[in-house]
């Protein structure tokens, strides 16, 4: 009887209970995302899965910003990280997750005491990890029609991209192709990195170990799939750093060469 229970607490709380999650996932499709095909898609989940089976969860909260930073900046739309702000939701309850944010400014004003605020036109890419008897008929369908792998017994990534609206509800989107890359890459190097943290010590009894880790940056060489190889480089530095902004950052090669030359007679300095 206690295990009956038990097993319908915890699904009570998967599909009705508070957490500092944004709620399930919103029901978008990949199939429907422009130069994203099954292959592609296999790489996605794989990559989730090998996330969820090191469980972040048991050590991470949502106060745990990470900085992530893929490749170059000059790699992705407008010259700029797509999300390079990282946290992990669902911890103390609620539905397991990542959020990535636009900034750390946008992860700061999003994370509340006990659950994510919605403020008005912060846009975070979400990857949710649901169970598959919760989920939507569309979801359901392409799982099996791709013999999608299972991140748990029974969960499955679900990934969107919600946006805050002014009125204070939600609107969702699919990714894009390269914010689903950016994704991947995320996904495989922050799986390698984050069992690397070490704890902090914080002065006084109510800290609990739980409470920070130590200033950290580590960069490691993560491998697309093949159908996501540009230009014969199949592998891409990821740096992932916590606090947000620890450590370097990316110079501007020419700025940098224009510094170490004196000035022309006559120019401004």
């Amino acid at each position: 009887m206690d295990v009956h229970l038990k097993n319908l607490f915890s699904r009570f709380q998967e599909q009705f209970g508070s957490g500092p999650g944004l709620g399930p996932g919103s029901g978008t499709c990949l199939m429907k995302v422009d130069g994203i095909g099954p292959p592609f898609i296999r790489s996605l989940y794989k990559a989730a899965a090998s996330l969820y089976r090191t469980d972040p969860w048991q050590r991470l909260r949502p106060g745990h910003l990470f900085g992530v930073k893929v490749g170059k900046d000059r790699d992705w739309y407008g010259r700029r990280q797509p999300f390079p702000c990282v946290q992990f939701i669902g911890g103390d309850g609620g539905t397991l997750g990542i959020h990535m944010f636009r900034s750390p400014d946008d992860a700061k004003k999003a994370t509340g005491p006990r659950e994510t605020l919605r403020v008005p036109n912060v846009e975070l890419l979400r990857v949710t990890y649901e169970l598959e008897s919760v989920m939507l008929a569309p979801q359901k369908r392409l799982m099996n029609l791709l013999a999608l792998e299972r991140s748990g017994d029974d969960r499955y990534p679900i990934f969107d991209v919600a946006r805050c609206t002014p009125s204070g509800g939600l609107g969702f989107r699919n990714p894009t192709g390269e914010e689903l890359r950016f994704a991947c890459a995320v996904m495989k190097a922050v799986s390698l990195v984050h069992p690397l943290l070490v704890h902090g010590i914080q002065a006084g009894p109510k800290y609990p170990l739980s409470a920070s880790f130590e200033p950290f940056i580590e960069t490691v060489d993560v491998q697309w799939p093949m159908e996501m190889v540009i230009k014969g480089n199949d592998l891409v530095p990821v740096t992932i750093s916590h606090p947000p902004n620890q450590g370097y950052e990316e110079k501007n090669r020419s700025a940098a060469e224009n510094s170490e030359q004196p000035p022309e007679e006559g120019s401004f300095c």
